[in-house]
């Protein structure tokens, strides 16, 4: 017995001095055999690893990199309009509704564009046909041409050439062989008449009718393509990006308080160019809204040599116009409803419109 005391004894101690190494009290309990004597097995002590020593870490960072975000595919550029024509000079583009407004309404200015040598671009947006077909109105185109020659100072052939824009619309143009810088650019709608009915041989089309959406579509009168308002507002704006011009001389639009009075083709005509203008960029500035019928009640304003040579190209336009009836220069200053436009030349800006 005193044995086992001390046995225990021994190892308690050595146990207490293991645990005291690590730290740790080992426990131990009492079985049943031990009242016999029998010594109870130490319990051994928990292996402990030593903790790894912490790697230093840098008193810096480094920053990283925002991520680079790859640029957007460069859009492919659009291609030229087969209207292009290049100018060396300033351009003035003058679109009408009919083949004799601009020699009415927007002369002197048109003939000093060409004695300035300036680049002159002109659109007419209708056949001016008033429901007699292209016969007439091939005539009327051949009166204009005519004109620009005495206005330009010769009579050398123009060249022909029909070609379909990008917007998808067939045009008819003529270029003066001579002289590059000088060009007349035909689209043939049908003529609208005064008030914007039409014509009977027309089907009743006009532009005022398509504008309002009371149609929707119209015609050309020589080649019967379909046209839609949005096909025909594309189609002038391809053609002010394409002739990039300086100023543009066109009609008065249906939405200024002036256009009351006026043609309806002018004043659709004015609306469309306006927005084409606008839709290719060209400031406000320099556009100019020529006066119609209702020009009457201003002073005249043109005179000397300038009415003269105004005269002298209406008077040859109108050779070849079975409707007009000019016995001399002058006495188409007695012609019904715009002869007293020969003498007066307005326009009004943008912001007077």
């Amino acid at each position: 017995m005193m044995w086992s005391i001390i046995g225990v004894a021994v190892l308690g101690v050595v146990g207490f001095g293991a645990g005291a190494a690590t730290g740790l009290i080992p426990v131990f309990q009492q079985s049943h055999s031990e009242s016999a004597g029998t010594p109870q097995p130490v319990a051994p002590s928990p292996t402990l690893t030593p903790s790894p020593t912490p790697e230093p870490q840098p008193t810096t960072t480094t920053p990283t990199p925002e991520p680079t975000v790859p640029s957007p595919p460069t859009p492919p550029t659009p291609a030229a309009s087969p209207a292009t024509q290049e100018c060396a000079t300033e351009t003035t583009m003058s679109v009408m509704a009919h083949y004799d407004d601009d020699l009415i309404f927007a002369n002197p200015t048109i003939a000093n564009a060409m004695a300035a040598d300036l680049c002159v671009r002109t659109v007419f947006v209708t056949a001016g046909d008033a429901g007699s077909g292209m016969q007439y109105a091939t005539s009327r185109e051949s009166g204009i041409l005519s004109a620009y020659d005495v206005l330009r100072g010769s009579d050398l052939p123009w060249t022909e050439e029909h070609f379909t824009l990008a917007s998808g619309l067939p045009v008819t143009r003529f270029t003066a062989s001579d002289d590059p810088s000088i060009s007349v650019t035909f689209l043939r709608l049908p003529d609208g008449n005064i008030k914007g009915d039409g014509f009977e041989a027309t089907g009743w089309e006009s532009l005022a009718r398509l504008r309002t959406d009371t149609i929707s579509v119209i015609h050309t009168v020589d080649s019967h393509a379909e046209v839609s308002l949005n096909l025909l507002q594309a189609s002038l704006t391809e053609l002010t990006s394409a002739y990039s011009p300086t100023n543009v001389l066109t009609l008065v639009p249906n939405e200024s308080w002036a256009s009351k009075r006026d043609h309806s083709d002018h004043s659709a005509v004015g609306s469309l160019t306006r927005a084409a203008a606008q839709a290719a960029g060209v400031p406000a500035a320099q556009l100019h809204y020529a006066t119609g019928y209702g020009n009457k009640d201003r002073p005249a304003n043109v005179t000397g040599a300038a009415l003269d040579l105004k005269l002298l190209a209406f008077w040859t336009y109108t050779q070849y116009d079975s409707v007009m009836k000019c016995k001399t220069p002058a006495d188409c200053l007695n012609i019904k409803m715009f002869g007293h436009s020969l003498e007066r030349e307005y326009f009004l800006t943008d912001a007077e419109l």
